[in-house]
């Protein structure tokens, strides 16, 4: 942090991967619900849903007031409270035994030797897929994928299945592969990783004449 031009503040950071997914995850947090408050303002404003031009923060302006709320919350934490601990999920299948490799949710790829510093506090899950001891699905009738069941998915699906799309699954939402409304189970074999577009745009029904989407990923 350094002073810019009127007693401004001007952030220029750096982390290692890992790091930096344990920042850039809490602040999005933040900016999301900060995003719902403008939005619930606005239309209350309007009468009407808004566009993001008559919200009251640019996204530039949520991210920087994100980053004080964050700062605050740090300040407030009660003595002996738990802190947040990571999650790391150990997906074994065979390229893990033909070669290792390590990848955040966001895709980083990373050394298995960066995690060491993080084992002490960080919880660990696996993931077994066509074994004995797979990830049950949970939740059928729910609409939701939720628990379990979402994790499984995004283990399988690490970003959109839209062929062209790379949003990591963390900042998706579960699309049910045959619609909920059509009698589709919510199970981790029924879903897929879908951003919100291209959820959307999907059960919206076709684009323009003459246009089609490439198939999805497999």
């Amino acid at each position: 942090m350094s002073r810019g031009l009127g007693g401004s503040w001007v952030g220029n950071f750096e982390f290692d991967p890992i790091a930096g997914a344990v920042f850039d995850n809490a602040l999005r947090r933040i900016e999301k619900d900060l995003f719902a408050q403008d939005w619930a303002e606005a239309k209350a404003r309007l009468g009407e849903d808004p566009k993001l031009s008559d919200l009251a923060r640019t996204p530039r302006q949520r991210r920087a007031d994100a980053a004080v709320e964050m700062a605050r919350r740090s300040a407030a934490v009660p003595p002996g409270a738990r802190r947040p601990e990571p999650l790391f999920t150990v997906v074994v299948d065979y390229e893990t035994f033909a070669g290792r490799i390590c990848q955040l949710a966001d895709a980083t790829v990373v050394s298995p030797g960066s995690l060491v510093g993080w084992l002490d506090e960080a919880w660990v899950e696996r993931i077994v897929f066509d074994g004995p001891s797979r990830v049950l699905d949970v939740g059928v009738t729910r609409r939701l994928f939720e628990g379990a069941t979402r994790r499984a998915v995004e283990a399988m699906f690490p970003e959109c299945f839209h062929r062209f799309c790379d949003v990591a699954a963390e900042r998706c939402e579960v699309d049910h592969v045959e619609p909920y409304g059509a009698g589709g189970l919510t199970v981790s074999g029924n879903g897929r990783m879908a951003c919100g577009f291209h959820n959307r745009r999907r059960h919206r029904g076709p684009g323009p004449p003459g246009r089609k989407d490439p198939p999805p990923r497999t």
